[in-house]
């Protein structure tokens, strides 16, 4: 059976602790980047119980702290992220009820849409489900057509909507790390401290030489002896294309890529970094 919610308003929060979201200590640390103008890291943490609209919410705090241009700077957020939680089911505040966040309890086939007032064009569908094993703990976790989301971590690949773009036209990016009272997490592609400035994606790394560039159907990496993962990402820091080779002069197909601008990075079997930014004209 097909799930479709709308806006909730969540009556019972006798399992506001439940294993599924916020339990004590909760805090996330997400990649803050635009990957050219932009570098830091946005941390997320759950401070303390609140009634909003008559239900019992979690406070989730936010603070983003990074390089701007070459500058430092540091904000802590004003408005909170607020979350409800009845089972299974993850609610997030939309400034007039609760809407459908997560639902672990969902299974293939189930579609749920963000609320318009938080983004307009969120729909998950959940192509598949399963369980993880994190510090001996089993989480749950749904698959969906752009992320994996986890019991406690939430999304992994990037963050969902509604996690608010936070300052300075830059945005939240992957999962780096998540810790509360019970388990640490850090992600497997996240190789370096957990609010470090630094990222596979910042300035600094050695350039890779690629041609051609600007490039339509394809581009030609120019690469040292070895096996190295060549991996894109686009603006919005998704990841679209990752591919294994052990070939000194791959060539990359981009046919089923759209126009604009990609971050490319070829990192080695020791775990050096070579990073360029591709333009794809139409």
């Amino acid at each position: 059976m097909r799930l479709l919610l709308g806006t909730l308003a969540l009556l019972a929060m006798g399992d506001a602790q439940a294993q599924s979201w916020c339990p004590p200590g909760a805090t996330w640390h997400h990649t803050y980047t635009n990957h050219w103008t932009h570098t830091g890291y946005t941390r997320y943490t759950y401070t303390s119980d609140t009634l909003v609209g008559g239900v019992m919410a979690q406070r989730i705090e936010q603070y983003v702290e990074g390089t701007a241009y070459g500058e430092p700077f540091a904000v802590t957020m004003t408005e909170a992220v607020l979350t409800s939680v009845q089972g299974d089911l993850v609610s997030i505040w939309n400034g007039q009820g609760f809407d459908t966040l997560f639902h672990f309890g969902a299974i293939p086939g189930d579609v749920w849409r963000l609320a318009p007032s938080l983004t307009p064009t969120a729909v998950i569908t959940v192509t598949d489900t399963g369980t993880m094993i994190i510090n001996g703990l089993p989480l749950r976790f749904i698959v969906t057509g752009n992320d994996t989301i986890v019991e406690r971590l939430g999304a992994l690949d990037r963050v969902l909507p509604p996690w608010p773009i936070v300052t300075l036209d830059a945005s939240n990016g992957a999962l780096r790390c998540y810790s509360d009272d019970d388990i640490q997490f850090q992600a497997p592609s996240w190789g370096y401290g957990c609010a470090s400035y630094t990222s596979v994606l910042a300035h600094g790394v050695d350039a890779v030489s690629l041609f051609p560039n600007p490039g339509t159907t394809h581009f030609t990496l120019q690469l040292p002896p070895g096996a190295h993962t060549i991996t894109l990402f686009d603006a919005t820091g998704r990841m679209v294309l990752e591919q294994r080779t052990a070939d000194e002069r791959p060539v990359i197909g981009t046919e089923h890529l759209p126009a604009g601008m990609y971050r490319i990075t070829v990192r080695d079997e020791r775990g050096a970094v070579m990073g360029a930014t591709w333009v794809k004209e139409r």
